[in-house]
């Protein structure tokens, strides 16, 4: 199967080498991410007048998936994370400047230099007590983040403050999701602390030891359903590794560490 058309990612070919924002032409430069859903790449520009040389722009998927054509989850979740960042936007830094959606399913931001929290073994002291009131700040705009659990999307930045990206399944209150939300932001806050119990347990507090271990039957039974989805995911995904069939059309531009994909590259 040619990289070029494989189903198993977002993109059917590399993002394009140059685009226009603002009226600056950036290029580009890595991509830090690239899987089914979607595709995160970063664009520089050489133009000093530009107020940001670099940008990070993310593609949802236009890639058919065998005889489906995918295009319109593609559409539908680029506008989804972008009203998503639009709510969001009184919280920079706590996350990225969102600059704009460019078409149907590319929107730009801001790029932030900073490391995600998976590449740390010590975090600066205070950071998860930071990281509590940015979710707090997130919660404030009635907004669940949902996707605490994976420390690649918390950033550390150099001066030891945290930055969310990937609002990709975050949820704002709807006739759905209302019933919920206090629920999932509870979940937030979980997984902040979970992550300081497991990454700094000399700065928990006493109440803090149990509500980073409190967890409901709801919770208990996601748990089981999500470690079981990625044991079966991983095992799948380990198999076509293997087989050749996950040759990224972007591979050749993805030079950082990745350890979620680590998983199922050995």
């Amino acid at each position: 199967m040619s990289a070029k058309s494989n189903p198993y990612y977002a993109l059917p070919r590399s993002p394009a080498e140059k685009v226009k924002i603002m009226g600056f032409t950036y290029y580009l430069d890595t991509v830090f991410k690239h899987d089914f859903w979607a595709a995160t790449c970063l664009y520089v520009t050489d133009d000093s007048q530009a107020e940001y040389p670099k940008v990070v722009i993310k593609s949802g998927r236009t890639h058919r998936f065998k005889c489906l054509p995918l295009h319109w989850l593609g559409r539908w979740m680029t506008s989804h994370e972008c009203r998503i960042y639009e709510r969001l936007e009184s919280l920079p830094p706590l996350i990225p400047v969102y600059l704009g959606r460019l078409d149907a399913t590319r929107f730009a931001m801001e790029y932030i230099d900073a490391k995600p929290l998976d590449h740390l073994e010590d975090p600066p002291e205070g950071f998860f007590d930071r990281l509590v009131k940015l979710f707090e700040a997130v919660h404030a705009c009635r907004v669940a983040y949902v996707d605490s659990n994976k420390r690649s999307n918390i950033l550390v930045r150099p001066n030891g403050e945290p930055c969310l990206i990937d609002f990709q399944i975050s949820l704002r209150p709807n006739i759905i999701t209302r019933w919920f939300m206090g629920y999932l932001m509870s979940k937030d806050i979980y997984h902040a602390l979970k992550h300081k119990r497991r990454m700094a347990p000399t700065e928990l507090r006493d109440n803090e030891v149990v509500a980073s271990q409190r967890s409901g039957w709801l919770h208990k039974m996601h748990a089981v359903a999500a470690t079981s989805y990625r044991r079966v995911r991983r095992k799948f995904l380990r198999k076509k590794y293997r087989s050749g069939q996950l040759h990224s059309p972007t591979a050749d531009l993805e030079t950082h560490i990745q350890p979620e994909k680590e998983s199922w590259r050995d």
